[in-house]
């Protein structure tokens, strides 16, 4: 796409910001983070600018923006129609970040832009993607990429450390939950593992198997709020072997700016989001456990800083709101393309 053009600060808009339902999504703002971390922290900053903003999200959700919650078990198509209908007038622009596209794919009246999560197999006008990578290989290089961004003053920052890695994500295979620990027993770190297992038999016949027969290695369960900020903020390291094409991952930023080194796999968008540190980034496993032994990390300030100039809720806004103006004066007419 060509280069957006310099928005008018003046201009205040009316902006619906959509978000999925349950079993899909959790009420906004999530304490465990993810699209619902990022959408809560979009649109309380364009409401704190001055726009007019309308929420569609799950019930229990908060936020200072006008909120509209949908009914229980309304998913995926029906969440675009209820919108639709429930869609105050003069709107002037959606942003639908729901897993499937629900509105990006329907393509209504109002002009759309879409955080594009999952490949779609319908045309959206407007794709947004959150790396150059998601949209190398989700849109063929065609669309906008705006990176996510996290309020750092929400995020505790430590310069003191404890001896134990952390893994924290889900307990799925292809989050690489099994390569953290292959790394705990390789170094004989302790691993401390957060998150929801989404997967009980990988789980319970993979995982599990490996704790029980390691004192080294602690499953925590689900983590949110002030235990997730401990655990990040004074872990040795966290470990993102992932080994699917990630298109951001949050929890990379999230570590960084409470001053936590991670060291993660060269999958999906990881040499993109630790550019500003390439020796975090390992080619294998094997890799990723001599570096945990040489504990050659960046200093906590360098970490914090490079989230503080690269990956802000303000800059993440900023850029949303280039294209909102951008989609709007193309969608009337006022600009050739």
């Amino acid at each position: 796409m060509k280069k957006l053009i310099k928005l008018p600060e003046s201009r205040k808009l009316t902006i619906a910001q959509v978000i999925s339902n349950y079993p899909n999504a959790q009420p906004v703002p999530s304490i465990k983070g993810g699209t619902e971390k990022i959408v809560y922290e979009l649109t309380e900053e364009l409401v704190r600018r001055g726009h007019k903003v309308y929420l569609f999200a799950a019930l229990g959700s908060r936020s200072r923006a006008k909120l509209i919650t949908y009914p229980k078990g309304l998913r995926h198509e029906s969440i675009a129609r209820f919108v639709l209908k429930k869609l105050p007038e003069r709107v002037d622009i959606i942003h639908d970040h729901t897993f499937r596209s629900a509105l990006g794919v329907t393509n209504p009246k109002v002009p759309t832009v879409c955080t594009v999560h999952i490949p779609v197999k319908r045309r959206i006008k407007y794709p947004v993607y959150v790396s150059k990578r998601a949209r190398r290989l989700m849109g063929n290089n065609k669309g906008f990429c705006v990176y996510n961004g996290i309020n750092t003053r929400e995020y505790e920052f430590s310069t003191e450390k404890h001896l134990y890695l952390l893994y924290i994500g889900r307990i799925i295979r292809n989050k690489g939950v099994m390569q953290a620990i292959q790394v705990a027993e390789k170094t004989g770190k302790r691993l401390i593992i957060a998150g929801p297992v989404k997967a009980s038999r990988f789980f319970e016949r993979e995982v599990k198997p490996r704790i029980r027969n390691n004192p080294n290695i602690q499953y925590v369960g689900p983590v949110g709020g002030k235990m997730k900020q401990q655990l990040l903020k004074h872990a040795e390291c966290v470990l993102f072997p992932t080994l699917w094409e990630e298109p951001f991952g949050l929890v990379l930023i999230e570590s960084l700016g409470c001053g936590t080194p991670v060291l993660a796999l060269r999958n999906g968008a990881v040499p993109e989001i630790l550019s500003g540190f390439p020796n975090l980034i390992c080619n294998n496993i094997s890799e990723m456990a001599v570096k945990v032994r040489q504990k050659r990390y960046p200093s906590p300030h360098l970490l914090r800083a490079y989230v503080q100039k690269h990956f802000t809720n303000k800059q993440m806004t900023d850029s949303y709101l280039r294209i909102y103006h951008e989609v709007i004066q193309r969608e009337s007419g006022r600009k050739k393309f």
